[in-house]
């Protein structure tokens, strides 16, 4: 079973991903994308597009040269140590 938050949930209109190492910086229209290719995993979306978009970084078996593109309009959930701090 896969548990993965699919595309058709993501709380914004547009799509915007950003890569803090790489510069890489795109928007997509989410009904487009839905209309496109369907719903999708976002784990697996942000990574697929990277990897279209050029990311030599996908998939490196170095942990600390992997690819960073993250999704720009959606907060993440705070960790548990910023729980337990108070934050």
């Amino acid at each position: 079973m896969n548990d993965a938050v699919m595309l058709s949930v993501y709380p914004a209109d547009k799509i915007i991903l950003t890569c803090d190492k790489c510069g890489m910086h795109v928007q997509y229209d989410k009904a487009a994308m839905l209309e496109a290719g369907g719903d999708r995993g976002l784990p697996d979306l942000r990574l697929e597009i990277a990897r279209r978009k050029g990311c030599t970084k996908v998939g490196s078996i170095y942990a600390y040269d992997t690819c960073r593109i993250t999704y720009a309009n959606i907060l993440p959930e705070k960790n548990a140590y910023q729980q337990a701090k108070g934050g």
